[in-house]
């Protein structure tokens, strides 16, 4: 993928905040498997991108179910027409 900063792509996923509590893991990571720890920082982020992403598509896949069958997840019964 020439000309894409894939490192910055994937630490994208990263808040301010899941930097801080990934940058430990990372600078473990990296030691152990030689990586630099911005790449490994990215590769978590990019696990944090995939996870949201997976859950936003169940999400939408869930509201196109219920909206075709009439089914409501919580247990209530359904909407009568």
């Amino acid at each position: 993928m020439a000309g894409w900063n894939v490192v910055a792509m994937g630490q994208a996923g990263l808040s301010d905040s899941m930097v801080q509590v990934a940058r430990p893991f990372a600078g473990s990571i990296a030691r152990r498997t030689g990586r630099s720890e911005d790449e490994v920082l990215s590769l978590i982020g990019a696990a944090f991108l995939a996870m949201t992403l997976i859950g936003f598509l169940r999400t939408v896949i869930d509201v196109m179910r219920a909206g075709r069958t009439g089914v409501q997840r919580l247990g209530e019964p359904a909407a009568r027409r």
